[in-house]
């Protein structure tokens, strides 16, 4: 099957050596646009059983084949996948939840592939397109500009973050330039912002099955675009030019290889939470609750939970909270989160901080302490390794609920373990009282347990 990575990495150069000045050239209208692509966007119907379901968008990359986003397939009894009045039975090929990228197989589905370019070489402010089932309205075409090319850590591109809408049903669907290539897969959309929407980086598609677990390369990903100027058959002639592209193309071709090296397991990878499930415990009052962080979408290095409350990135770290449900695991937060890496043993640092929600203000002053002690965990059956952190220090609460000034501050004691396994605190204990008697005053002694870690 090396000729296949081959081909693929050949095409893919061809592109990336067209640039986006020849884009500009071989733009066309988006009538045209629409009538070219629209056959290869598919709906994909979830069915879950119990009468439950959802549904999405996919975008065909080879005959018999499409991509679309993890979370459009999750918890799927049956998939189906359907083009006005054509449906036809889809099953789950490779698996990325990392990147939230699916494949899947139709053999039914006859549909011609769609052309695909190197998001990379987008510019801010560029015209794109998207074609989607936003709410289940068959493949909807929507128009907007590249916002900004986000990238990681590593400073590779990780998501595009465009002006184009986003709506529930369009997950999955494709993200196109003026020539009519896909250069992403649509993703996401915040509820809270406007015109704030991401798509997947189309490059990505490559990579998914070496990231899937080493299947081969999708080598017909490419087959029939020699050229992205390449319209039809008359120009047949600049196909020659890039041909020769793919003799060094092989060098970078096994870059995806080292991939499962930092990437999980094809067995981690199925398994990969989504719903982190806490037991949250007031000694108190003795009242006991449950905590749920269910995981609505990844976006490139960005996890979003709980309708947006939550955002985390892929180490879990906190960037954003938006709603306290987890009492004082979050109500007296760092920024950041409280542990967001495996700590050395006898490591130390300082905290001095403000935090909680407006009109609950929270100052803190802690010292922080890796204790060097471990422990195993037993979640579900699976066996977690956590180290513990403990914190000391002051807390001083109430200025800003009552007319008032804040009352004495009150010692503070905590005790985080952290799981590498799952960049996660899975317990969390914290004591501390002060203040004076009335509004200002606070006693709390909480506890904060992992109980659940599934995939829905």
């Amino acid at each position: 099957m090396a000729w296949q990575t081959r081909a693929l990495s050949g095409a893919l150069a061809a592109f990336i050596l067209a640039g986006p000045a020849a884009a500009q050239r071989s733009a066309i209208t988006p009538e045209e646009l629409y009538e070219r692509v629209a056959p290869s966007i598919w709906l994909v119907e979830n069915d879950m059983g119990s009468g439950k379901g959802a549904i999405g968008s996919a975008v065909v990359v080879a005959p018999g084949t499409l991509v679309t986003n993890c979370h459009v397939v999750e918890k799927a009894e049956t998939l189906h996948v359907v083009h006005r009045r054509r449906r036809f039975t889809a099953r789950l090929q490779y698996r990325d939840p990392v990147r939230d990228l699916c494949q899947l197989q139709a053999p039914s589905v006859d549909a011609p592939p769609v052309r695909i370019a190197a998001a990379s070489h987008l510019r801010v402010g560029a015209k794109v397109y998207a074609v989607g089932n936003p709410k289940g309205l068959e493949l909807t075409l929507t128009d907007g500009l590249v916002s900004a090319l986000r990238e990681g850590s590593a400073g590779d591109l990780e998501y595009l973050q465009v002006s184009v809408p986003i709506s529930p049903g369009s997950s999955g669907g494709g993200l196109f330039d003026q020539a009519g290539r896909l250069v992403g897969i649509t993703a996401a959309g915040m509820k809270d912002g406007q015109n704030l929407n991401f798509a997947l980086p189309a490059e990505w598609i490559i990579e998914l099955p070496a990231r899937a677990g080493g299947g081969p390369a999708v080598a017909k990903l490419e087959s029939d675009a020699p050229r992205e100027a390449v319209a039809a058959a008359p120009a047949p002639a600049p196909a020659p030019a890039p041909a020769p592209a793919p003799a060094p193309a092989p060098a970078p071709a096994p870059a995806p290889a080292p991939a499962p090296a930092t990437v999980p397991t094809p067995a981690a990878v199925a398994t990969l939470p989504n719903v982190y499930e806490y037991r949250l415990r007031d000694a108190i009052s003795g009242k006991v609750r449950e905590v749920v962080y269910h995981v609505d979408k990844r976006v490139g290095d960005t996890v979003v939970m709980n309708g947006g409350g939550r955002v985390e990135d892929s180490k879990g770290r906190v960037m954003a909270l938006k709603a306290v449900i987890a009492g004082e695991f979050e109500q007296a937060m760092p920024p950041g989160g409280w542990i967001a890496s495996e700590p050395a043993s006898g490591a130390s640092w300082d905290l001095n901080y403000s935090a909680g929600l407006p009109g609950q203000p929270v100052d803190m002053k802690l010292h922080a302490r890796a204790t060097g002690e471990s422990t195993t965990l037993h979640v579900q059956g699976r066996d977690l390794r956590a180290v513990a952190v403990e914190f000391n220090g002051y807390t001083e609460r109430g200025a800003g609920i009552s007319s008032l000034p804040p009352g004495p501050p009150g010692r503070y004691r905590a005790r985080a373990w952290y799981a590498p396994e799952l960049g996660r605190v899975v317990r969390f204990e914290a004591k501390t009282h002060g203040g004076m008697s009335g509004a200002a005053a606070f006693l709390i002694e909480e506890q904060l347990d992992l109980v659940d870690i599934r995939t829905e």
